[in-house]
């Protein structure tokens, strides 16, 4: 049970902070390296190494659905066993009211469409988002770094803002990304 106490407390604004402050006082902070990582590094997992062509082809539909989410137009998707291609309008890309653009966001967003095809990997191979996935030589990884640096710097933040991001869309529009993978295994491609 509460106490007269506590809810005085709780109940004034000045009291609430000068408490707040006294409990963060004897916190301890980690070091500040520990601070530049968010989310765990991690490595593609070996069940998505090999090539597939049903991998493959949710990959570029994860590209697919991403895009439509963030409001872009896809223009053409492709994909073999051994490689796929997604590609969108970028003269659709424009800023009515640049007052209310938020350049950080939308880069994240924007990282999120390149992050989208590893992230449906995994969902289409039923493994966990365990931290972010670090695939340097990979275009999509490029991409998304150049990107984020502007906003989140080289670190790894932003990485994982837009793979859970893309993670949170994919899971949401599954239904779309398997139809759009059915799609490219079928016909090979995607106008």
């Amino acid at each position: 049970a509460r106490t007269a106490d506590h809810r005085t407390r709780d109940s004034c604004p000045a009291a609430r902070s000068a408490t707040l402050t006294r409990d963060t006082q004897d916190m301890k902070l980690p070091p500040a390296t520990e601070l530049r990582r968010i989310h765990a590094l991690i490595e593609v997992p070996p069940e998505l190494r090999a090539p597939d062509l049903a991998r493959t082809a949710h990959h570029e539909a994860g590209h697919v659905v991403l895009m439509e989410w963030a409001g872009l137009t896809p223009i053409k998707a492709s994909a073999t066993e051994r490689a796929g291609l997604a590609e969108w309008d970028l003269a659709h890309i424009g800023v009515e009211d640049p007052t209310g653009y938020d350049r950080p966001l939308a880069a994240a967003h924007a990282a999120a469409v390149m992050h989208a095809g590893i992230v449906a990997e995994l969902i289409h191979a039923r493994l966990p988002w365990r931290g972010v996935l670090y695939r340097p030589r990979s275009q999509d990884w490029k991409l998304a770094a150049q990107l984020l640096a502007p906003h989140f710097g080289a670190g790894l933040a932003g990485h994982g803002f837009s793979q859970r991001t893309a993670q949170a869309v994919l899971t949401h529009h599954w239904p779309r990304v398997q139809q759009i993978a059915a799609e490219l295994i079928e016909r090979g491609e995607l106008n």
